[in-house]
């Protein structure tokens, strides 16, 4: 009677023991109905964050365009390259009167080159290979006030200010900066012109630049229409 007490106590609690270490791996799993041991030891299925990601990459990829479309529109815009001039031939625009002192400025009107024609320009390497001409043109109007351009056969024109004054014995003249689209800049000068030793009229031509250049020229009457001037 006693041993059957005993095996029925035995399969008591075996059978509670099974239940609860069954009750205990389904509330672990979250399967329980109360918590018994505290938090569930099966980690709870985590959401998908692929998505996310994606929206976030997209948010940046657009962000990055943004900025690249903003940096290129600050760009300063390439000029186009001019396609090559004539210029009027010299030898029907040039009517061969030598630059004079003048006794009054209007005397100046019209449009003056240097004697020796336009200049063959080159490039800026060592090789300085010849690839066009320029033409200098001093042009006035009645009162002294005029232009100095310089007009190369790419079709590039540069234009600046240019004065001149009417002493006894000399003219002076003074241009600014003359800059250009697409070649170097000519820097400012001053011009004095009056008879030399041999009694030619001739030009000092001073720049005004870092490096203080000064040559000699004499000045030929050229047309307007050699120049392109309209004043």
């Amino acid at each position: 009677m006693r041993q059957a007490w005993l095996r029925a106590v035995l399969w008591a609690v075996f059978a509670l023991l099974t239940l609860t270490g069954g009750y205990v791996m389904l509330r672990a799993c979250d399967f329980g109905v109360l918590p018994l041991f505290g938090s569930a030891a099966c980690g709870a299925p985590s959401a998908d964050t692929a998505p996310a990601l994606e929206r976030e990459r997209q948010t940046d990829l657009r962000a990055g365009i943004h900025a690249a479309q903003i940096r290129l529109a600050l760009l300063p815009v390439c000029p186009k390259p001019l396609p090559p001039q004539p210029m009027p031939d010299q030898d029907q625009t040039k009517n061969g009167e030598k630059f004079e002192v003048p006794k009054k400025v209007e005397d100046l009107k019209g449009c003056w080159q240097s004697a020796r024609g336009d200049i063959v320009f080159t490039t800026d390497d060592a090789e300085q290979k010849p690839v066009g001409q320029a033409r200098i043109c001093y042009c006035f109007k009645s009162d002294g006030h005029g232009i100095v351009q310089v007009r190369y056969t790419d079709g590039d024109i540069c234009r600046a200010p240019l004065v001149a004054k009417v002493k006894p014995d000399h003219v002076s003249m003074h241009h600014d900066n003359v800059y250009c689209q697409h070649h170097s800049f000519n820097v400012a000068a001053d011009i004095t012109c009056g008879k030399d030793q041999s009694n030619q009229t001739t030009c000092e031509i001073q720049s005004l630049g870092r490096i203080r250049n000064k040559i000699s020229e004499q000045f030929i009457r050229v047309s307007d229409e050699y120049c392109g001037w309209n004043g």
